[in-house]
């Protein structure tokens, strides 16, 4: 069959891999334009565009849909099937009806639950102990397309989303493969959502990330959890941003809130209970576990934390 894939994340590199695996032809790749990054704002292409070129696959790179000229350019590959993979471009209606067997995107979340851009933080920070993955028909709606396919899977102990939003797709990449064939043979009837039912996320920003120490210890940690990779979280220290990356918490204590505390580990007050830090950075420094920060910063014992 052929299939135009559309991703942008290193995730979405399961789904393509897969697909190629079970032998359709991609006959050409859709991912979003090079972004500027480093010091130097040098433009890098993803790793979903190396793979296309290693792969002597043509890869397709407009910044929206909005001109015929892409439009047109779509059609002409005469696909049978687009496969959507977190692409992050919304696609018109004239797009949607080109394929004769649609555009199937998959979703990690149980939809109708958490649509939108942040579907596996929104789960972590809502300690849901499932989530899982949806293969819907996309249409014009943001997630709201009749549902192919659907699984659950548990969320596990201090996984972030980075760590869940990819086994998510490696699952999912797997009940793409399914779907494909099921839904082509004629095997599935699609299932419209229940739309009354729908919940939606938000797009984080890095302000978001700012760790607020009058909160209670355990729903710090989720959200250190849900905001790793992205925005990451962090605080204050002597006007330097210092990066909290890896945690656990203990709901008793006796550290103020917002102090920081050397003792066997790194703790930090909060309103109710501590986190216990087990990796950190600090402004201009690499990433340290707990004990190799203790001794290069010992200035920073008994400081209170998230004073500008």
């Amino acid at each position: 069959m052929k299939i135009i894939f559309m991703g942008t994340p290193v995730f979405s590199l399961h789904v393509l891999k897969k697909i190629i695996a079970d032998g359709h032809e991609i006959i050409s790749i859709y991912t979003k334009q090079d972004q500027l990054s480093g010091r130097g704002q040098k433009k890098h292409q993803n790793l979903v565009k190396d793979f296309g070129v290693k792969h002597n696959i043509p890869v397709i790179q407009p910044k929206n849909f909005k001109s015929e000229i892409d439009i047109k350019e779509l059609k002409s590959w005469k696909a049978d099937l687009a496969v959507v993979a977190a692409y992050g471009i919304l696609l018109p209606k004239e797009i949607l009806e080109t394929f004769k067997f649609g555009c199937l995107n998959l979703h990690p979340s149980l939809l109708p639950k958490y649509r939108g851009p942040s579907p596996v933080s929104s789960a972590i920070l809502n300690n849901d102990s499932e989530t899982g993955v949806s293969i819907m028909l996309l249409d014009q709606g943001m997630d709201s397309g009749p549902i192919l396919s659907q699984e659950k899977h548990p969320i596990l102990a201090n996984e972030t989303a980075g760590e869940l939003t990819n086994r998510l797709f490696v699952e999912g990449s797997i009940l793409m493969s399914n779907t494909i064939k099921e839904w082509v043979d004629g095997n599935i009837s699609p299932i419209e959502q229940i739309h009354k039912h729908a919940s939606f996320t938000k797009l984080f920003s890095k302000k978001d990330g700012e760790i607020n120490w009058e909160l209670p210890a355990e729903i710090i940690v989720s959200k250190i959890r849900a905001f790793d990779p992205w925005p990451g979280s962090y605080t204050y220290s002597d006007q330097k941003l210092l990066k909290i990356i890896s945690v656990s918490f203990e709901n008793d204590s006796n550290v103020d809130v917002g102090r920081i505390n050397f003792d066997q580990n790194i703790s930090i007050g909060t309103k109710k209970g501590k986190i216990i830090v087990h990796k950190l950075q600090l402004e201009g420094k690499k990433v340290l576990n707990s004990a190799d920060f203790m001794r290069g910063n010992s200035s920073l014992n008994g400081k209170i934390l998230g004073v500008r």
